[in-house]
C-alpha cells in the first residue's frame, strides 16, 4: 500500500506537466502547447523544468526554432502518449455521455435480433433522436458489478424475480422450420422429429432457456434421437439455418412471430411448451435517471402483451 501511496502521490504532483510533456512533444514548442491548455507560455515551460528536475533527466533539447526530444524524453513519450490518448477517449465518452444521454442495454442474442432491432425504429419514431441507445448482445447475462449497462434483459426463472425486475415475456416454445423442409419431411406428430436433423442452441451452464431435451420430456416423448443436433452459439445462426432448410429448430413465441406470418418459417405442430421461465427486464441505476426510465417504460410497455 505504501508504494501504491507513494506513486499516486508522484503522478497527481506531475500529471499536468506529464500532460504539458506529451503537447510539447506534439507541437514541437512551447507555444502551441501552452494555447492547447490555456495557459501561458512560461507556465509550460516552469512545468517542463519540475518534470525534468522530479525525474532527473533532460527531456527537451532546446533549440532556437523549438525543441526536439532527448532520448529520455522519446523513451517517455512511448509510455505517456498512450496512457494520455486513452484518457482522453474516456473523458471524452464521459463528458459526452453527460450532455447526450445514453442508454446502454443488455440483452440475449435471440432478444436483440428479434425482438429489439425490429422494433429501434418504432422506439425512435416514438421517443425522438435525443437518447443514444447502445445494444449489447451477449448470451451470458451481463455482470451488475462490472458491466456498465443501464438496462439488463435476460432469460431466467419466473419464481426468482426480485424487486425491481419485471417479467417481459413467458417462454413459450414450439418447432420451426422452412416450409420447403416441412413440404419433404411430412409430420404427423412431434414424435416424428426425433428422426429428422434438429438445429440447436448451445446453451452456457449459467443459461436458464429451453432445450430440445426439455421440450420432449415437457410433451413426455420419448426415444432416441436418429441424428446429431447442428449447433450454433448464436440463435441467430440458428433461425437462419432453419430458413435455409437445413432442419427443426425450436421457435420463441414473441421472437420469430414475424417470420411465421411473413411465411420464413411454419409452426411444425400445435404443441407449446409453456416453462417456468422468461424474459426478466431490471435497470442498474436509479429511477431518477431520465434516460434508462423512458427506454424501460417503453419496453415494457410494448412487450407487455406477449405471452403473459
Amino acid at each position: 500500500m505504501t508504494n501504491i501511496s507513494s506513486t499516486y502521490r508522484k503522478l497527481s504532483h506531475n500529471l499536468v506537466g506529464l500532460c504539458a510533456f506529451d503537447l510539447v512533444a506534439q507541437f514541437g514548442n512551447f507555444t502551441g502547447a501552452a494555447e492547447a491548455m490555456g495557459i501561458s507560455q512560461s507556465a509550460v515551460s516552469q512545468r517542463i523544468k519540475a518534470l525534468e528536475l522530479e525525474l532527473g533527466v533532460v527531456l527537451f533539447k532546446r533549440e532556437h526554432r523549438g525543441v526536439t526530444l532527448s532520448n529520455d524524453g522519446m523513451r517517455l513519450l512511448n509510455v505517456v502518449r498512450p496512457a494520455m490518448k486513452q484518457m482522453g477517449t474516456s473523458m471524452t465518452a464521459l463528458l459526452e455521455r453527460k450532455s447526450k444521454p445514453r442508454v446502454r442495454l443488455s440483452a440475449d442474442f435471440a432478444f436483440s435480433t428479434f425482438w429489439l432491432l425490429p422494433n429501434l425504429p418504432l422506439l425512435r419514431s416514438e421517443l425522438g433522436e435525443e437518447i443514444e441507445i447502445q445494444i449489447l448482445a451477449s448470451q451470458v447475462p451481463a455482470d451488475p458489478y462490472t458491466d456498465d449497462c443501464d438496462i439488463n434483459i435476460h432469460v431466467g426463472p419466473l419464481n426468482k424475480i426480485v424487486d425491481g425486475e419485471i417479467m417481459l415475456m413467458r417462454e413459450k416454445v414450439v418447432a420451426v422450420c422452412s416450409p420447403a423442409f416441412l413440404e419433404e419431411n411430412p409430420i404427423t406428430s412431434a414424435n416424428d422429429l426425433l428422426q429428422l436433423q434438429l438445429l440447436s442452441l448451445s446453451k452456457p451452464p449459467s443459461a436458464e432457456w429451453q432445450t430440445w431435451h426439455g421440450w420432449f420430456e415437457a410433451l413426455g416423448i420419448e426415444g432416441e434421437r436418429s441424428r446429431s443436433y447442428n449447433s450454433f452459439n448464436n440463435y441467430d445462426m440458428v433461425v437462419q439455418a432453419a430458413i435455409a432448410g437445413q432442419g427443426v429448430a425450436l421457435g420463441w413465441l414473441g421472437l420469430v412471430d414475424e417470420l411465421l406470418k411473413d411465411g420464413s418459417l411454419v409452426q411444425i405442430t400445435d404443441d407449446v411448451v409453456t416453462s417456468q421461465s422468461g424474459y426478466i427486464m431490471s435497470m442498474a441505476h436509479p429511477s431518477g435517471v431520465r434516460g434508462p426510465n423512458l427506454i424501460y417504460d417503453w419496453i415494457a410497455t410494448h412487450c407487455g402483451a406477449l405471452g403473459q
